[in-house]
């Protein structure tokens, strides 16, 4: 009967040696080694389970001892009594197979058995050498199987070519077949071997006798003090001869090659075992497996308090949710009795554990948000992360950009708006230049006896240049003031803390010592080239004012410009023009200040739409890289508009009355293309104007929350084995 408490965590990853030998074999090098030695260096080699294979020979009496000394150490060894034989075969590379028997087995009765109904008989009977008996493999296997062993099988030469095995028998393919239902395991000769076994070989058997056979390295150790393998064999079972059985049903799960131990954890996430102290629990320890676990028992034997009290102890995500008050406080008192010692030796009750309550499964498959997190820590576990991470940031990015687009460009509106203003102020650009020649043909009608028609029109082309270069001057003057103001600004962002966040401290330092050289140097150069540009500004101005001044003085301007004074006619028609030219100077400018304006407008607009097209583009290229397929189970990702998140958007800034905004607030998504036409319309209304809106929204506000906000989120679907987990039972 199974012993449950010698082994209470269930199946373990061991190392274990299926191919040993001990100098009863004729060939082993040392043959001073004793059975302590023999011990002592599986102990030195961390191995949990040797099964004794000597060439042709069950020694009950070193066995025997051998077992009696593993069970004295705290690393306890299981021996397993077994023999290698040779098999006939053609050709000069025989082929070896081993039997296994259990560790209980009647080792007197098995070796009678062998020795007596195969080829053995020989060494004693006909005085063959160990290394000249060949047994009959089939017949030795039937027997082997009657006496309730295993049967391993490899090539001589360890070179374990396909052709070994399929090739070195003689027999034909029926018989073959026949020999391969009697063999359990495959040893192989070296770790070349293990992929044509797995690409090949077992596929061949599966489909010729419906199996496939657990493939092993072992050390063939013919001296302990040169016990060396390259590989290991690890297989996950109880160190038992029944563990061993089991690893036929599943080879695959239960055996590996490698040198470490497989699906090592590190030890501060595994609990080891829990200490139970209160009187109303049965068990006061009990130990748990480093992989899974299974809590069975009837109806209220404590499956769900000893869960619950573990949750209650250690740090967990989310609060305990327990049925009643009464219950809560006796899993409270419960846990408070426990102690839960993890795999590293340590007592430590703020590490994280997360806990699943019954009908939890139940509730996150009838919600979406739960379910998605839950498939979100899987894809994390997968490695994941960083394409999350990284998609996650490209989001906040695209938000952020949009944002600062939308107060630029709410900016630049106001300024158009304010000009626009302004410009109806002036009056009409045509209206303007009408009056301005209507009041140059009235003072040519005038006439001054002491002034020539030549002098007059000199004037009239030295009062123009005064005209422009007066103008030259003001914006040059507007310029140099500009240029000032741009001193002010840094080409750099203030820092780039939080892009870097997840780089190495290392990295980290580099790209920050780049980053504050490059600022520096670059606002060195933006000042300096400014202030280049600010001098020349100012030596332009000061040309310009040197050139006023000339103009100012010439002689003929200066005779007609007085006598137009001393007329007080032709003065009030100087003023006049004077003034209707300054305000049409302001009207050109302001035109063309609105003009460069509105087109920064379209070129944000633009921006804006590109950058906005990205909260699409950018989730569903992730998806196909967070999509998996592993051991059934399915995980496909996918974009999700968040259509009631936009409504409530709609509907918390839009006043509902009347029927054209309530169609605008209940907008069902039908595709990109629809949405972002849905969110343009909206764009141009609320730039116009045209949206009554409800109180504490402005336009520029509604108008960030809708364009800034990411409303494609992501989604997944999840499969097992076919089946769709929210259709899925209890």
């Amino acid at each position: 009967m199974y012993n449950y408490t010698e082994y209470p965590k269930g199946s373990e990853w061991r190392k274990w040696d299926l191919h040993f030998h001990t100098p009863l074999s004729y060939d082993y090098k040392d043959k001073s080694i004793t059975n302590q030695d023999i011990i002592d260096g599986l102990v030195q080699n961390n191995v949990s389970v040797v099964a004794i294979t000597d060439h042709h020979v069950m020694d009950i009496e070193k066995i025997t001892e051998l077992t009696e000394l593993a069970k004295t150490r705290e690393n306890k060894i299981t021996v397993l009594p077994g023999i290698e034989f040779l098999c006939e075969s053609r050709g000069s590379d025989p082929i070896h197979f081993i039997a296994i028997f259990p560790e209980d087995s009647n080792i007197q009765y098995i070796w009678d058995q062998i020795k007596n109904k195969t080829n053995i008989h020989r060494i004693e009977g006909e005085r063959k050498r160990v290394n000249e008996i060949y047994c009959n493999l089939e017949e030795t296997a039937q027997l082997i199987k009657s006496l309730g062993g295993l049967i391993s099988i490899h090539a001589g030469s360890k070179t374990n070519t396909i052709d070994n095995i399929t090739n070195a028998l003689p027999h034909g393919t029926a018989q073959k077949e026949d020999i391969a239902k009697l063999v359990d395991i495959f040893e192989l000769g070296k770790e070349a071997d293990i992929q044509p076994y797995t690409n090949i070989v077992n596929p061949y058997l599966q489909q010729c006798i419906n199996k496939s056979l657990p493939l092993i390295l072992c050390s063939d150790s013919h001296n302990i003090r040169e016990y060396a393998v390259k590989q290991n064999l690890w297989i996950k079972a109880d160190p038992t001869f029944e563990g061993l059985k089991q690893v036929l049903y599943e080879p695959s799960e239960r055996v590996k090659i490698q040198p470490t131990k497989p699906e090592n954890k590190p030890g501060y996430q595994v609990i080891d075992h829990i200490e139970v102290k209160s009187d109303s629990i049965f068990n006061t320890k009990i130990s748990l497996n480093p992989n899974l676990n299974s809590i069975i028992g009837g109806r209220s034997s404590g499956k769900s308090v000893l869960l619950g009290s573990i949750a209650k102890k250690l740090k967990s995500s989310r609060p305990l949710s327990l049925s009643s008050d009464t219950y809560q406080a006796y899993v409270q008192s419960i846990s408070e009795s426990i102690n839960v010692i993890w795999k590293d030796e340590k007592e430590e009750d703020d590490r994280e554990v997360e806990y699943f309550e019954q009908s939890y499964m139940n509730d996150i498959a009838r919600d979406e948000t739960k379910l998605n997190k839950i498939i979100r820590d899987i894809l994390i576990q997968k490695g994941k992360e960083p394409i999350l991470d990284e998609h996650n940031k490209a989001m906040i990015e695209v938000s952020k950009l949009i944002a600062g687009l939308i107060i630029d460009y709410f900016l630049l509106l106001n300024d158009v708006s304010e000009k626009e203003q302004k410009l109806r102020d002036k009056g009409d650009k045509s209206g303007v230049e009408e009056e301005i020649s209507k009041l140059t043909n009235d003072l040519n009608q005038l006439s001054i006896t002491e002034i020539l028609e030549e002098e007059k029109k000199h004037y009239e082309d030295v009062k123009q240049q005064l005209s422009i270069n007066s103008q030259q001057i003001q914006a040059s003057i507007n310029d140099i003031l500009l240029l000032n103001n741009l001193l002010g600004i840094t080409l750099f962002k203030e820092n780039i803390d939080y892009e870097i966040t997840s780089l190495s401290v290392s990295q980290k330092q580099n790209i920050l010592d780049v980053f504050s050289s490059l600022k520096a140097e670059t606002n060195r150069r933006w000042k300096e080239e400014l202030e280049k540009l600010i001098a020349k500004a100012e030596q332009d101005k000061g040309a310009l004012t040197e050139k006023f001044e000339t103009l100012n003085n010439d002689t003929v301007y200066t005779k007609v410009s007085q006598a137009y004074k001393e007329n007080v006619h032709l003065s009030e028609f100087e003023e006049k023009i004077k003034a209707q030219k300054s305000k049409l100077f302001e009207i050109t400018t302001l035109l063309d200040e609105i003009t460069s304006l509105k087109h920064q407008l379209g070129q944000l607009k633009d921006k804006i739409k590109v950058s906005h097209k990205n909260f699409f583009n950018k989730t569903t290229e992730v998806i196909s890289q967070l999509s998996i397929s592993k051991d059934g189970l399915q995980i496909r990702a996918k974009y999700k508009f968040e259509n009631n998140r936009y409504c409530e958007v709609l509907s918390a800034g839009i006043n509902l009355q009347g029927r054209d905004n309530q169609n605008l607030a209940n907008y069902q998504y039908d595709s990109f293309d629809s949405f972002e036409k849905h969110q343009f319309i909206l764009f141009q209304k609320l730039e116009k104007n045209e949206l009554i809106l409800k109180g504490g929204q402005s336009n520029q506000s509604l108008l960030s929350s809708l364009l800034s906000t990411n409303f494609f989120s992501l989604s997944y679907d999840i499969e097992y084995e076919g089946d769709d987990f929210k259709k899925m039972s209890e």
